[in-house]
């Protein structure tokens, strides 16, 4: 098993509290494992559009309001209208 996968069935099994019934111990242990895998998945996504759909995709809370920075404008075609022409002399 990945390290990741070791580490968050140790979180899991941690915040399941104490004294329930063998079934509901599993149900909360497997919810809480499934949650910390699809939040650890969608955070290495590199498109927001991704990280939205994987969350959505099991059912987890989307926030709607979140914008992303976007990485500076490199090599734009934007940027050719303030350049000089470059014109033989």
């Amino acid at each position: 098993m990945n390290k990741y996968v070791k580490e968050f069935a140790e979180l899991a099994k941690n915040s399941v509290p104490a004294g329930l019934p063998v079934e509901q111990w599993i149900e909360t242990y497997n919810q809480n494992l499934a949650e910390l895998i699809i939040k650890e998945c969608s955070s290495v996504c590199g498109s927001q559009a991704d990280k939205r759909n994987i969350l959505k995709r099991f059912g987890l809370p989307v926030e709607s309001n979140v914008k992303y920075s976007a990485p500076e404008q490199y090599g734009s075609v934007m940027s050719q209208y303030d350049r000089e022409y470059n014109l033989p002399k």
